[in-house]
């Protein structure tokens, strides 16, 4: 398994030592996504993809509620490892899994977030519908990405924010829109899309 292969999906020694590279590398990125994200101290908030768990510890400090789901057991090891005083007090809550099948009910979350992990997706608006199946009405996700790949550039980053914000329309969300933010190697882009409230009629 390659090294890109490691921050996809990480196993074994590589992947902790993956892990601990991403925990280490990618703060000023995850606070600006955070500033986009607007958490709320009342918010239910589900993460996708947490590799290490930094950013639910962010979000756990401030929102009432923080989930996550990863598919790697080593990050959903060493994440639990990272906010274990957090799951211990029911404030936050880890499980093995993948984005196509979250494994929580309907309406249940203010917010959902991915970082880095939606440019994995096999099929992205088939995930984005069962995102927004979990997403309250009105709430929000928002999808980071910087691109990684070789020969990265700005329009790399530019493109993956265009195919991410025409399989959030596709998939039924509403008030598409995306910020850029540049940093290094290349900039990150954030979609952001919002489930539509319910109808009044």
């Amino acid at each position: 398994m390659s090294w890109r292969d490691q921050f996809a999906k990480p196993s074994g020694a590589m992947g902790w030592i993956a892990g601990q590279l991403m925990a280490m590398k990618n703060g000023h990125r995850s606070t600006w996504v955070f500033s986009l994200l607007d958490l709320k101290p009342t918010d239910r908030v589900l993460e996708i993809g947490f590799g290490p768990g930094s950013d639910i510890a962010h979000a756990s400090r401030a929102a009432a509620f923080v989930a996550g789901v990863d598919h790697s057991d080593v990050m959903v090891r060493m994440a639990s490892g990272r906010n274990a005083q957090a799951i211990n007090e029911k404030r936050v809550e880890l499980k093995l899994g993948s984005a196509a099948q979250l494994p929580y009910p309907e309406n249940h979350f203010d917010r959902v977030y991915a970082i880095n992990a939606a440019q994995f997706w096999k099929d992205s608006v088939k995930t984005l519908t069962e995102v927004g199946r979990v997403l309250k009405p009105g709430g929000w996700v928002v999808l980071a990405v910087q691109p990684r790949s070789k020969n990265a550039t700005e329009e790399t980053s530019r493109q993956a924010g265009i195919g991410l914000s025409k399989s959030l329309a596709s998939a039924g969300f509403e008030d598409v829109h995306t910020e850029m933010h540049q940093m290094p190697p290349v900039p990150t882009v954030c979609v952001l899309g919002r489930r539509p409230a319910l109808s009044t009629r």
